[in-house]
């Protein structure tokens, strides 16, 4: 299927060319800026007029510090915190929640990740494709509800704004290479506008881990030390074409990202008394593609509009690792190879409705159906015998189809209320290696209403309920169970362990209430948020006798609740004379709980901190064109109570974290720009002590762990004309 969707990529994209050496009239090439524009009122304005809450950051807000993944931009956002290695933003979780609770879409549109927890790798998308970023905190019903947490929309650059744009960077990450290259090229031909949008970025893990690990009386029993450097790179094609009749708008959007990642790790074990037993090198190469082609018409007839749209898209992964490993002597004992593939691939097709009803409603009703198939496999030898897990061999396909409606409802001057429903049914077919298959369906209706008062001209009062879900992991819903082996195997306390294809969805029911003020001209902004969420059948593993055995299994069992305060700023300080300054930030209090079916007490939100603090600068000198700035990310030390994936109770305390970014830049002239940026300054180091217990409640082993990354610093010279 990607061999498809890259075929008719370039189809599209030869189709256009050709149209354009056909076409008649010039090319429009509106008169070049003298400067690039530093403010963002076009953000605010779409967020002060937008009937949700949002958080909008623009282009030049994207840019700034030169970040090379979306991942970068988005640690510096409201509610953000992130998983993955010291220095890296590879996981976001709005608002601290698990992974899968955050939704991705590209321009709208959800996508394929390959990854069991549905979420896309943010760390392997280039920033500088970016136009803008919307922060949607809860849907309306013409939007996807699978963003529990809250949902980012990334909009990829689409204006025909008649430049042409070149971008390079060059620097390190500790003793690793990174850089990017950025080719940017759009006209107006007629009624056809042309984007066509390059991007090749470098990337690099420069990091280190030790790890210490304790007996239950508190002496060590092994220790471990693993440099882990990783190289990185990814190549995306977005071109973008738009054919105006009239009023009507035919958009075509092909879509093509290709990444490597080749990852290196050797690891050093000794026992309790320093004495070297173990060591281990092992080499992965990861590839992974995403490709799609989304096509979209948008009418307008006296009576209203409509669309309808129609896409194909695929992600795959594919893994290969091979380990060698010897003992304290340094004799050869084991070699494993693994070879993991993963497909996710779907289609979808839609089509809406939107109308007058009088003169104070816009109605909207709209049907989707989306499929997909979510395709795993993983390989195993060791020593040259087959060690295949069965659990790793299995595939998922699901369908859903949906039905919404909408009501835009303007009930007195300064006042909107947006309420609607959205109805989808699920249907789910698994199956696992051994060719058995299990089929559960799922039906739901999610009612959002929001509401915005218009209490000034330049201040709202919001407030948002809404039904979201998160759809279960991939590997949670494989029916196949592996039985145990050892002593007292199938016992309560040796049980099988097996998936659930009979998993629903986690329903939360969110709510919203929030305050923004817009100073003059649009120049910042200053928000306070209120939010709740309220989850009902919680997945947890349990463990229940099934006939004579015991299976652990996920089950919708448990409860949660997650809560908390957001603040975001950015104040226009100084804007009088040669100088403009900035102050930009912004502070989140999260709070969670999980009421565990098959545990006495609750237990805390795995990984969530009790809050994220940040705080940006800005300053530009207009004659000269100099601009510089600094952004200080800071998460406080904290501890977490409660169960891992496994089941198993973990008390995990992570020391607190800093990050602190900095750039210097100056424009010479429309060709000519030169940025300086310093990334992680400081380094990092995340530091985690962990201990765990074992069912009857007493102490079972400790843990202790840090991962040292290093400073990112990069040139970058860009041109427009």
């Amino acid at each position: 299927m990607s061999f498809r969707l890259a075929s008719l990529a370039v189809c599209a994209a030869s189709l256009c060319v050709h149209s354009l050496a056909q076409a008649q009239t010039e090319p429009s090439v509106p008169e070049l800026p003298a400067v690039a524009v530093i403010d963002q009122p076009g953000a605010q304005v779409e967020r002060r007029q937008s009937e949700l809450q949002k958080i909008v950051i623009a282009e030049d807000e994207v840019e700034r510090y030169g970040d090379s993944t979306v991942g970068d931009v988005l640690r510096r956002l409201p509610g953000m915190t992130f998983t993955g290695p010291a220095g890296v933003t590879k996981d976001v979780r709005i608002r601290g929640l698990d992974k899968g609770y955050t939704q991705f879409l590209i321009n709208g549109e959800p996508v394929p990740s390959a990854t069991k927890e549905r979420q896309i790798q943010i760390d392997r998308l280039p920033a500088d494709m970016i136009e803008r970023i919307e922060i949607i905190r809860t849907p309306v019903a013409g939007m996807d509800s699978d963003g529990v947490g809250g949902t980012i929309n990334i909009v990829l650059k689409s204006r025909a704004d008649g430049l042409t744009r070149l971008r390079a960077g060059w620097g390190q990450n500790g003793s690793m290479k990174v850089g990017d290259a950025v080719a940017q090229w759009s006209r107006s031909f007629g009624n056809l506008d042309v984007l066509f949008a390059l991007s090749h970025t470098l990337g690099a893990e420069d990091v280190t881990e030790s790890k210490i690990k304790f007996n239950a009386d508190g002496s060590v029993k092994e220790s471990e030390y693993k440099p882990k450097p990783v190289e990185k790179t990814e190549t995306l094609f977005a071109p973008r074409f738009v054919w105006r009749n009239g009023e009507d708008r035919l958009t075509l959007e092909p879509f093509l990202s290709n990444g490597t990642e080749d990852k290196h790790e050797q690891t050093a074990l000794r026992n309790g008394l320093g004495v070297l037993t173990k060591n281990t090198d092992k080499r992965e190469d990861k590839d992974d593609q995403v490709a799609r082609m989304a096509g979209r018409y948008d009418g307008k007839t006296a009576w209203g509009s409509w669309f309808a749209k129609a896409g194909m898209q695929e992600a795959r992964i594919d893994k290969l690792s091979r380990s060698l490993e010897r003992n304290g002597a340094g004799v050869l004992t084991k070699t494993t190879i693994e070879d993991e593939r993963i497909r996710d691939r779907g289609s979808y097709g839609g089509a809406g409705v939107t109308f007058r009803v009088g003169d104070a409603h816009a109605l909207s009703i709209g049907a989707e159906v989306r499929k997909s198939e979510y395709d795993n496999a993983k390989d195993k030898l060791e020593n040259d015998v087959v060690k295949t897990a069965a659990k790793d061999i299995f595939n998922i396909e699901e369908n859903r189809y949906i039905l919404y409606a909408q009501d835009s409802w303007s009930p007195a001057r300064g006042h909107t209320l947006t309420p609607g429903v959205r109805f989808e049914r699920i249907e789910r077919d698994a199956t696992d290696s051994l060719g058995e298959s299990r089929r559960s369906d799922f039906s739901a209706s999610n009612p959002s209403l929001h509401y915005r008062w218009a209490l000034r001209e330049n201040t709202n009062l919001r407030a948002s309920l809404a039904r979201t879900f998160r759809m279960p992991k991939f590997d949670e819903v494989n029916p196949l169970v592996t039985l145990a082996t050892g002593g007292g195997a199938g016992s309560a306390t040796n049980p099988d362990s097996g998936g659930n294809a009979d998993l629903k969805p986690e329903r939360a029911l969110g709510v919203e209430l929030g305050v923004e003020h817009f100073f003059a001209g649009n120049r910042g902004v200053i928000g306070a948020n209120l939010y709740q969420r309220r989850v009902e059948d919680f997945i947890e593993k349990q463990t229940l006798q099934e006939g004579a055995r015991f299976v652990k299994r996920p089950y919708n069992a448990g409860e949660a609740h997650f809560w908390g305060v957001e603040l975001d700023w950015r104040w226009p300080v100084w804007r009088n004379g040669a100088h403009r300054l900035d102050v930009t930030g912004n502070q989140s209090w999260m709070n969670g709980r999980v009421d565990y079916a098959n545990q006495p007490s609750n237990g805390d939100v795995k990984d969530m901190p009790p809050r994220v603090t940040n705080i940006g600068i800005n300053w530009t000198h207009q004659p000269t064109h100099w601009s510089a700035g600094l952004n200080l990310n800071l998460q406080p030390r904290f501890t977490t109570d409660g169960l891992n994936e496994d089941g198993v109770r973990e008390v995990k305390t992570r020391a607190a974290s800093t990050f602190f970014d900095v750039y210097v830049t100056k424009i010479f002239s429309p060709l000519a720009e030169v940025r300086l940026i310093a990334r992680n300054v400081f380094g990092v180091d995340k530091e985690e002590r962990t201990r765990k217990f074992k069912a009857d409640g007493s102490f079972d082993s400790h843990e202790w762990k840090i991962e040292r990354s290093h400073p990112t610093l990069m040139a970058t010279f860009e041109s427009r004309f």
